[in-house]
């Protein structure tokens, strides 16, 4: 089996209450996806040692990782949603229009905590199928930025964002404080329904 492609990138804000468990609103596919690594931490294994030697191991367990992406940029919209940032309209003389829409970046910004699924493309033995991927929670890291002028030829930048990943408060019958959860489909259309249903992204949402 080999990796062969990566595709869409949804986003959907987490929130959670004791009455009511996990809950995921606003969610929105606004960015095409480039590439993506996540990097994971777990804590220690605990061994109990016995007539010298290991008699019994704890295994560690998930403790928190990074998410690194890269898009073609960052829209508005997304920045609004995964950084909890405000936005205004300003008035521009010269500019016709209703005004100009200025993203504010401010002591009152706060990462607020997602929910994040992407579409891995994967052949076997000659067959293609697309591993859906989410991961439950995550808080973003404000995103450094960076531009090159324009050259004799065109030079692609995108535009990279990490995120903290956290275990969601969800715990039932079912799941334990999951952090991420996949599942292969046989089309990407089927992925992406996959990924709108755990995200609770609806029809009418993009």
């Amino acid at each position: 089996m080999a990796k062969k492609g990566l595709s869409r990138l949804f986003f959907a804000k987490y929130t959670y209450a004791a009455e009511s468990g996990v809950k995921y609103t606003e969610g929105c596919e606004t960015e095409k996806l480039a590439s993506y690594s996540v990097e994971t931490e777990s804590s220690d294994d605990s061994d109990l040692y016995l007539n010298n030697g290991v008699a019994e191991t704890e295994k560690g367990r998930f403790t928190t990782g990074t998410l690194t992406h890269s898009t073609g940029d960052l829209t508005n919209e997304t920045s609004k949603l995964i950084l909890g940032l405000k936005s205004t309209t300003v008035t521009v003389d010269g500019i016709d229009g209703d005004g100009v829409e200025e993203m504010i970046y401010d002591d009152d910004v706060k990462a607020i905590d997602c929910g994040v699924g992407f579409v891995e493309l994967h052949q076997t033995n000659g067959k293609e199928f697309y591993r859906a991927i989410v991961l439950a929670r995550v808080a973003y890291n404000l995103p450094n930025t960076s531009a090159n002028t324009r050259g004799e030829s065109v030079e692609w930048q995108t535009q990279e964002a990490t995120a903290r990943i956290l275990r969601s408060e969800q715990k039932d019958s079912t799941y334990n404080h999951p952090w991420k959860y996949s599942a292969d489909l046989d089309s990407e259309d089927n992925a992406v329904k996959y990924i709108k249903h755990k995200l609770n992204i609806t029809d009418s949402e993009k």
